[in-house]
């Protein structure tokens, strides 16, 4: 793997270890309740690919970029605009993806202008893709809860290593979110392997899995794969909090 695949997979964990306290609380966005999922808050996905101008810089550039790159994210969960982050891993269905954000706006102009803040994305080694996600999972409270971990390892002595507070899971896609609902939404628990489940754009449905690899997940998730149509599985790396989700979102 290059340089800047391992600075890609550290993006979760150094999220994390560049803040030092809780977000500022932000009142989640108001949205109307849909027939399947009550209570959802707004949220901007960001899909981050690979830029024109990755591979491309010096490396002083690509160190001096990526550092901004990973000081800004702390900045941005630091003022609780940035909820979730984390690279894809090996088996991706485009091989630009790189990783994904989510930014606490449901409003397109924040998303992009907070985004825009990204040293990489101005150097174009990344490139920046939005979409609109609504969903009731607690994320908010999940980076809080990964924020206090961090805290812990801290006060006592310690600086975490990257990627100690994180573990693999699969992303799913599906492009028929109403189908995607009536299969996952059963399964919305951390026994039933679906952590949370999201609206993309309105009509698709994103959802991430308790499987550590995509071949794990077609093999736990194999009745429901066979009914949802056109999706797609990634392997995707997270913090651990997130397998807390379904408690999260019920407490």
């Amino acid at each position: 793997m290059n340089t800047l695949g391992w600075l890609s997979a550290s993006i979760s964990s150094l999220v994390l270890a560049a803040c030092s306290s809780a977000p500022a609380a932000r009142p989640a966005p108001a949205s109307a309740p849909t027939p399947s999922v009550a209570a959802e808050s707004g949220y901007t996905l960001v899909l981050i690919r690979t830029g024109p101008k990755s591979g491309q810089l010096s490396a002083e550039e690509n160190q001096r970029a990526f550092a901004g790159h990973f000081e800004n994210m702390g900045r941005l969960a630091r003022a609780g605009q940035l909820v979730l982050a984390g690279p894809y891993g090996e088996e991706r269905h485009a091989p630009d993806l790189r990783g994904i954000f989510v930014l606490d706006t449901s409003e397109r102009a924040q998303a992009e202008a907070w985004a825009s803040t990204d040293p990489t994305t101005q150097a174009g080694v990344f490139r920046l893709e939005f979409h609109d996600l609504a969903t009731a999972a607690a994320l908010r409270r999940a980076l809080a809860e990964d924020l206090a971990w961090h805290d812990r390892q801290v006060a006592d002595g310690r600086t975490p290593a990257p990627g100690e507070n994180g573990r693999g899971y699969v992303l799913l896609t599906a492009e028929n979110g109403d189908l995607a609902w009536r299969e996952l939404a059963p399964l919305c628990s951390t026994d039933g392997g679906v952590l949370f489940l999201a609206h993309i754009d309105g009509s698709r449905a994103l959802a991430l899995l308790d499987a550590e690899n995509a071949a794990e997940a077609r093999e736990r998730f194999a009745p429901q794969l066979e009914q949802l149509g056109a999706c797609t599985l990634d392997d995707w790396f997270g913090s651990a909090q997130f397998a807390r989700l379904p408690e999260f979102s019920g407490s």
